[in-house]
């Protein structure tokens, strides 16, 4: 199957040419090789800024991200858009500046959503990203400081990590860029070196809780 997923015939918005070309190129990015060290790998961290819509639910307002490249962080490696009048240019920003790294965001279940919802809606495709969710990795990685799932403020607190400004997407990013280094020095200290063994831990995780 295609990196870039394209949905049904008729459910696409109108792409322009200049859009489909960006959104190809990065389909022709060579596929990652999720077997090498954390320490050679570019993580990429997603948040999302929403807002309630009319009837209920969510809706994708600006995305912030930011790499966590061979272990380190520089905050200028980072990406900030507001949807806006021109949300597929955002969002093809953001598949841009993750190319083919791994995806890390705290509560895939509702950040993960609202941003695949978007695609939909906007791209009218869906990146085959490789999610890790930091709700579901860290009591794994850490159960004497946290027992069982709990809210990124609990998290954050446990190691000190002061939470910028919630209602920004990019400085959110910044703060679980943080808690993702926090996680990868006890994964590789448990012998969970590369992304992938992070993969299967997070699947081993979710099927043990039935989900």
């Amino acid at each position: 199957m295609n990196w870039l997923s394209r949905l049904l015939p008729g459910s696409s918005p109108a792409l322009s040419p200049e859009q489909h070309a960006a959104l190809d190129a990065i389909t022709a990015l060579p596929v990652p090789d999720l077997g090498r060290s954390h320490y050679e790998t570019r993580y990429v961290v997603i948040n999302t800024e929403t807002g309630a819509m009319d009837g209920g639910g969510q809706r994708l307002l600006a995305v912030g991200a930011v790499a966590i490249n061979q272990g380190l962080l520089h905050p200028a490696d980072a990406y900030h858009a507001q949807l806006g009048s021109a949300p597929a240019d955002a969002l093809i920003g953001l598949i841009r500046f993750v190319a083919r790294s791994p995806v890390v965001v705290f509560n895939a279940p509702f950040n993960q959503g609202v941003l695949e919802r978007a695609l939909e809606q906007n791209l009218g495709s869906l990146p085959e990203f490789d999610w890790l969710d930091l709700m579901v990795l860290m009591p794994s990685l850490y159960p004497e400081r946290i027992a069982g799932q709990a809210r990124m403020d609990a998290w954050l607190g446990a190691f000190g990590i002061d939470r910028l400004d919630h209602r920004d997407a990019l400085l959110e990013a910044l703060c679980v860029a943080q808690l993702l280094q926090v996680a990868l020095a006890r994964a590789n200290a448990q012998g969970l070196t590369s992304p992938r063994e992070l993969l299967d831990t997070q699947n081993s995780r979710k099927w043990l809780r039935g989900t």
